[in-house]
């Protein structure tokens, strides 16, 4: 009897960490489209100060990366592999027509680590991830949409 209900606790742990995980968008791989950006991508900076808000840099100094962007109207969405390490990557978010930026710390697996938004000239905020889930999730969905659109068009 014990070992079943440490196996049932196993298995109750087990699917809220699933619940928690892909709320956050953890069943999405970026592997390929980091692999992409990384080969493919032009060589790009990430501003100092949000370099730091978001956690990539301990001194507040540019963080180099390759970079894809997509244009959407007013929008223009980049996401970015540090190349440092490709296993930060940061989605942003900017609207030319508010000055207003939403950025995103993710991991290669689709784990939102930090988001924030920011006004143009103005410190960034710290949102909660809870708060973000939603943009975020459209990011997500924006950038897999670009790779297997880009996938099938070779």
């Amino acid at each position: 009897m014990r070992e079943f209900m440490g196996n049932r606790s196993w298995l109750v742990v087990a699917a809220a960490m699933t619940v928690m995980l892909s709320a956050y968008g953890a069943s999405v791989s970026l592997a390929g489209l980091i692999d992409t950006v990384v080969r493919n991508g032009p060589a790009s900076r990430l501003p100092a100060h949000l370099s730091v808000v978001l956690g990539i840099s301990r001194v507040e100094q540019e963080t180099a990366v390759k970079q894809a962007v997509i244009r959407d109207g007013q929008t223009v969405h980049t996401f970015n592999v540090c190349a440092a390490k490709h296993a930060d990557v940061v989605m942003m978010s900017v609207n030319e027509h508010e000055h207003s930026t939403k950025a995103y710390l993710t991991s290669a697996v689709g784990v939102l680590r930090k988001a924030v938004s920011y006004q143009a000239g103005a410190p960034a905020n710290e949102r909660s991830l809870a708060e973000a889930r939603g943009d975020f999730a459209n990011e997500i969905r924006l950038w897999t949409d670009f790779e297997h659109r880009s996938a099938g068009s070779k």
